[in-house]
């Protein structure tokens, strides 16, 4: 939806472009925080499913459906009101806010949906169900596409339409996610009856303040990336706002290797079966390695012609394919830090997780702030530091899963 939305909002000039990146990206930080939630409710009810137990599967989704509800009402009104500070903290300039503002305060009424979406997409993955999500997915990007048409150029609402097509779709979508989880048993509608106790809801928070770190670490790197694009002016702000647009799809895609690892291993591991979960991360590293070799061949060579379908600014396109190369060398490894973090997500050893964020988003930081500006390397050294904070993930999560203390090392080979 976002890749739909920056090209279409980029034929209407880069400014437009750059204020619809920045928008998006303050959406995205804010909702990302609650994905703790999918990662929450994927092993609790695949664990629950492989046990036979459908009963405490059901509940454990109605339950998070709640806390879901109430933190995105609550993120609702805290973006619509707080949107003009949240977009002024990027130093933006004034024409890119004047248009960003209204885009994300059309964009924070959808963040219940984005919110309860995390969790019923982690119910269906529980269960090892990905059609329903592609399905549900599927319809929410035809309308997205449809009404960005209709409403962006149709009706010339140029900003604003882009941001009520998306939210519209994101409704849209979790309507069908819902419907789906009754009709395919995935939740008894009686159990949504009882709210949460404070018991059910505190493994919930402890791994939810831990994941949240997590992100927060993450997105703080993000974000010091895109602040830092901003401050070089619209075209370069535009042009990472591609960039990043394309690297979100990639990773979109390579993100299935965590789903498929969270699912399996977390399966594997209520069973007991830690050579089963050995297995299972192997191939998907092999399978990793060979799906990011191969995207990251086609986006060199078809760069140009990517670029051009979001802008024809040629101080725009000049940037984004100095950068393109740079992050294409480093998609053979993402799928592969995605199986690593999702098989440490699955045996639910979240602790590890964030403190190797915090690691990452250091190295990433320190580059971002001491290193790039000295060189002048501009939006080329803010990508470095982007690509450095993947590295730092694989790399730590590797070192973990072939330690002593590896949540899949067997007994006798602890320390």
């Amino acid at each position: 939806m976002a890749v739909i939305d920056t090209a279409i909002v980029g034929r209407l000039g880069t400014i437009q472009l750059g204020a619809v990146g920045l928008s998006n990206l303050v959406f995205f930080f804010c909702t990302v925080f609650f994905s703790f939630l999918l990662v929450v409710v994927t092993p609790k009810v695949a664990n629950a499913v492989a046990n036979n137990d459908n009963k405490l599967a059901s509940e454990s989704t109605a339950h998070a459906l709640w806390v879901a509800l109430i933190c995105g009402v609550g993120l609702t009104v805290a973006l619509f009101l707080g949107a003009p500070g949240l977009v002024a903290a990027f130093g933006t300039e004034p024409a890119i806010a004047a248009q960003a503002v209204p885009h994300l305060r059309m964009r924070s009424l959808a963040a219940p949906a984005v919110i309860l979406m995390y969790v019923a997409t982690g119910a269906f993955r529980g269960f090892k169900d990905t059609r329903t999500p592609l399905f549900a997915g599927t319809a929410q990007n035809l309308v997205n596409f449809s009404l960005d048409l209709f409403l962006v150029f149709g009706l010339g609402m140029g900003v604003l339409g882009a941001a009520t097509a998306a939210t519209a779709a994101n409704y849209i979508g979790l309507a069908v996610m819902l419907v789906m989880l009754v009709r395919k048993n995935v939740l008894d509608v009686g159990d949504l009856r009882s709210l949460p106790t404070a018991a059910e809801v505190r493994p919930m928070a402890v791994a939810g303040f831990a994941l949240a770190f997590c992100i927060g670490s993450v997105m703080t790197a993000v974000v010091s990336a895109t602040t830092m694009a901003t401050a070089m002016g619209a075209a370069t702000l535009a042009a990472h706002t591609i960039v990043k647009q394309i690297i979100d799809f990639c990773n979109n895609i390579f993100g299935t290797f965590s789903t498929v690892a969270q699912t399996l291993v977390a399966a594997s591991l209520g069973r007991d079966n830690k050579a089963e979960a050995r297995n299972m991360m192997g191939r998907l590293l092999q399978l990793g390695i060979t799906a990011g070799s191969i995207v990251a061949a086609l986006l060199l060579l078809g760069q140009s012609q990517l670029a051009s379908l979001f802008t024809t600014d040629p101080a725009v396109l000049t940037q984004t394919q100095r950068v393109l190369p740079l992050v294409a060398c480093i998609l053979p490894f993402a799928p592969c830090a995605t199986t690593l973090e999702g098989t440490l997500l699955g045996a639910f050893n979240i602790t590890h997780v964030a403190m190797r964020t915090v690691v990452s988003a250091v190295v990433s930081c320190s580059w971002l702030y001491l290193v790039a500006p000295r060189y002048d390397l501009g939006l080329l050294g803010v990508w470095v530091g982007v690509v450095l904070l993947v590295l730092t993930n694989c790399l730590c999560d590797a070192w973990k899963l072939n330690s002593r203390w590896s949540p899949l090392a067997d007994e006798d080979d602890r320390p």
